[in-house]
C-alpha cells in the first residue's frame, strides 16, 4: 500500500517525496515500483489486442510507398499484438536501467557522491508516476474493443498528448532525483538526465526506422 501512498505524495508534492523516498525507501520498493510501472501497462495492452483489426485511416491520400510501409506495419503490429507488450515490459526495463546506469556515470563524473542503488530506486519510483496514464489508456483500450475507430482517433491524440506531458514532467524529476541524491548543482544534474535520455531516444527512433525499412523490404 505505501506504494501507492507514495504515488499520490508524487502527484501532490513530487520534490518533497523524492527526498522521503530517497531517505526511507529500499532498493527492492524502487524495482517492485518500476516492475509495476512497465507491466501494468503491457496488461492493459494485452487486453486492448482483443479488439479487431482495423487499416491505418486515410492511406489513399498518402504518397504510395508510405501508404504501403504504413499498412504493412499496422499489418504486422496486430500480427504480434500479443507478444509485443511483453517485449515492451523487457525493452522498458533495459532502457529505464540504462539510463539510470549512464546518469550515474555522467553525475559521478561531475562530481557526485551519491551511489547507484539509491538512484535506481528514485528512478523506479519516477518510472511508477506513468501510472497516472494508466485510466486514459483503459479508456482507450476499451474503445478499440468497441471497434469506435473515430473516438479511439480522437482519444489517441489525448493519450498522446498526456504521454508527452509525462515524459517531460519525469524527465525534470529525474534532474532534481540526481541533484538531490549526488548532491550537484541543477546544471550538472540537467546534463547528466538529458544526455542519456537524448540517447535513448534516438536510438529508439533509430530502432522504429530500421524495423519499417526491412519489413518494407522483406514484403517486397
Amino acid at each position: 500500500m505505501f506504494l501507492l501512498a507514495d504515488l499520490v505524495e508524487l502527484v501532490r508534492r513530487p520534490f518533497t517525496a523524492l527526498r522521503t523516498i530517497d531517505a526511507r525507501r529500499r532498493l527492492t520498493d524502487g524495482l517492485v515500483a518500476l516492475t509495476l510501472s512497465v507491466t501494468l501497462p503491457a496488461a492493459v495492452a494485452e487486453v486492448a489486442a482483443l479488439g479487431p483489426f482495423r487499416p491505418p485511416a486515410n492511406l489513399g491520400s498518402l504518397p504510395s510507398l508510405t501508404a504501403q510501409g504504413s499498412d504493412i506495419y499496422a499489418r504486422w503490429v496486430y500480427m504480434h499484438r500479443f507478444v509485443l507488450p511483453v517485449y515492451g515490459i523487457a525493452i522498458s526495463l533495459v532502457l529505464w536501467i540504462a539510463a539510470a546506469g549512464l546518469i550515474h556515470v555522467i553525475a559521478r563524473t561531475l562530481g557526485g557522491r551519491g551511489d547507484f542503488p539509491g538512484l535506481a530506486k528514485l528512478v523506479g519510483y519516477v518510472a511508477l508516476l506513468g501510472l497516472v496514464a494508466l485510466p486514459l489508456a483503459l479508456v482507450d483500450a476499451w474503445l478499440k474493443l468497441q471497434g469506435a475507430s473515430q473516438a479511439e482517433a480522437s482519444f489517441g491524440q489525448l493519450v498522446g498528448l498526456v504521454a508527452v506531458a509525462l515524459f517531460l514532467w519525469q524527465n525534470a524529476l529525474l534532474v532534481m532525483a540526481a541533484r538531490d541524491h549526488y548532491a550537484i548543482s541543477t546544471e550538472r544534474a540537467v546534463a547528466a538526465v538529458v544526455g542519456p535520455i537524448g540517447v535513448v531516444i534516438v536510438l529508439a527512433l533509430a530502432l522504429i526506422i530500421l524495423g519499417i525499412i526491412l519489413t518494407i523490404v522483406a514484403q517486397q
